[in-house]
């Protein structure tokens, strides 16, 4: 069987235990310029914060889920990995961490080892306040390590070269990440660009948890 459609076939059988169960924490301070809160008309704004002087945040995630995707059979294959922990089972009312994971060999041959997660990195991630700003208009990307305990079924030494997650799969880890306006730090002082950041933070926190199926796992586009 193709490689894409026995994923496919795995997802379509219920496993045991709940979607969404683990544990897991994301915490630290946060500054938002542009965030209309739940409830207040959103022609108001309510900063959170400021750039010299951030609050403290608290995702208190509820919900962990993932997405593997193979990758049509070739030598090499790239099989991904997309993971959410979410302040609460509905994506878009809640608080989310996303990490995507181009290539799951990689994070398999360096289990235990802190990795590089940046906006070139084979691990990205972003912060979306779904739920503390109904409507926020910068962008909350995360840069800094991510060290994964439990990866799937890696082990230590040199993953198989069509290593990939499964449902059932453990996925464990902490992780330390800057709050970054990628704009600002990119196009700041061009184009109407502002320099100084509109977003900033820093978040520490770790997930435990095992890739699920069934009828309540929650769609990833």
């Amino acid at each position: 069987m193709p490689k894409p459609l026995a994923l496919a076939a795995l997802f379509t059988v219920g496993l045991s235990g709940c979607v969404g169960a683990g544990t897991g924490t994301a915490s630290g301070t946060i500054y938002v310029e542009q965030c209309t809160v739940s409830g207040l008309p959103p022609a108001i704004n309510h900063p959170l914060g400021s750039l010299t002087a951030q609050v403290a945040y608290d995702l208190k995630p509820t919900y962990f889920v993932a997405a593997p995707t193979l990758d049509a059979d070739r030598a090499e294959p790239m099989n991904k990995v997309l993971i959410r922990e979410q302040s609460q089972n509905t994506l878009d009312a809640a608080d989310v961490i996303e990490l995507s994971v181009g290539n799951v060999r990689l994070v398999a041959d360096a289990l235990g080892q802190p990795i590089t997660v940046g906006p070139a990195t084979n691990v990205r991630a972003d912060l979306r306040l779904n739920h503390t700003c109904t409507q926020d208009f910068t962008g909350l990307e995360l840069d800094g390590t991510i060290t994964f305990s439990r990866f799937g079924a890696a082990a230590s030494g040199a993953a198989p070269a069509d290593f990939a997650i499964y449902p059932g799969d453990p996925l464990t880890a902490s992780f330390q990440f800057d709050v970054v306006d990628r704009r600002a730090l990119t196009l700041g002082g061009s184009g109407g660009v502002a320099v100084a950041p509109q977003v900033a933070g820093h978040l520490d926190g770790t997930f435990d948890f095992h890739v699920k199926t069934g009828p309540g796992a929650q769609e990833h586009p």
